[in-house]
């Protein structure tokens, strides 16, 4: 199959919408810019604790502390920073994300016929 160039004037329209699309201002809050960057870090600390918990229990079997297995003391600190991280990320997800609340708000907005059927003659 013969690949085909786009035209000149394709890719310079195409250029165009993006730059149209890069003008407009987004419409978040600075609430919810600020929280989309912590949400991102949250996200790769619950990651990084996921995995260093699985590695730190494989790898450190045989090490004791306090009479326990360091790879049992992994797993009961591990866990509970997990759901607390993730707790967070629900919390702020419910409490910032507009994208879910427009979404509740448009099938509120629904019209309602009040007689739905009307009467057969």
């Amino acid at each position: 199959m013969k690949r085909v160039k786009p035209s000149p004037v394709a890719c310079r329209d195409m250029a165009q919408t993006f730059r149209e699309r890069m003008a407009v201002p987004d419409s978040k809050t600075d609430d919810q810019e600020i929280w989309s960057i912590m949400r991102t870090w949250l996200v790769l600390l619950r990651w990084i604790v996921f995995i260093a918990t699985i590695l730190i229990a494989e790898f450190l079997e045989e090490y004791f502390m306090l009479g326990l297995s360091v790879s049992i003391w992994a797993v009961a600190i591990g866990i509970p920073i997990f759901l607390i991280v993730s707790f967070f990320i629900h919390q702020g997800d419910k409490r910032l994300n507009v994208e879910k609340k427009s979404n509740k708000q448009t099938s509120n907005n629904l019209v309602v016929l009040k007689h739905p059927i009307g009467k057969r003659q």
